[in-house]
């Protein structure tokens, strides 16, 4: 069971966004050069169909990226929610956040916390607004934690 530390959440970023954002402005390059070929080489066919290509590539990546957007905003929302809610708690608890680790990325009803060296469950309420904590006893002790 993996349990990730307050640094780790509030710097955690998503790399799949980013290697997509890199892709994007590599293949919006290609058609912008292909483009600039085709029209200074009218008579040759080849560079227009390069950027073709390329313009075809670029809208394909673009699309996938549209139909990603919504599902990687809510992740970004609840990555940023756990972060102010990780802040809250350590405050909240009085405790170090150096010495508080969560068993999840997001707020989540159910998830654990390890505080020092004893385990505790969170219930969420409904409206996220409150929380209660119970202690609780892991039955298979080997915990990974993710600085």
């Amino acid at each position: 069971m993996n349990f990730y530390s307050v640094d780790y959440l509030i710097k955690q970023t998503n790399i799949n966004d980013t290697i997509g954002k890199y892709l994007m402005v590599v293949v919006f390059v290609l058609m912008a050069v292909g483009a600039v070929a085709s029209v200074r080489n009218r008579l040759q066919t080849r560079y227009r169909e390069l950027s073709i290509i390329a313009l075809l590539l670029f809208l394909f990546l673009a699309g996938a990226r549209y139909t990603d957007y919504q599902q990687a905003k809510s992740q970004d929302d609840q990555k940023t929610q756990m972060a102010a809610f990780v802040t809250k708690f350590a405050k909240t608890q009085g405790v170090s956040k150096d010495k508080l680790y969560f068993n999840s990325t997001t707020v989540s009803d159910g998830m654990l916390v390890k505080m020092d060296k004893k385990f505790y469950r969170l219930t969420i309420s409904a409206d996220q607004q409150s929380y209660s904590l119970t202690r609780v006893y892991l039955i298979n002790s080997k915990v990974k934690v993710v600085k």
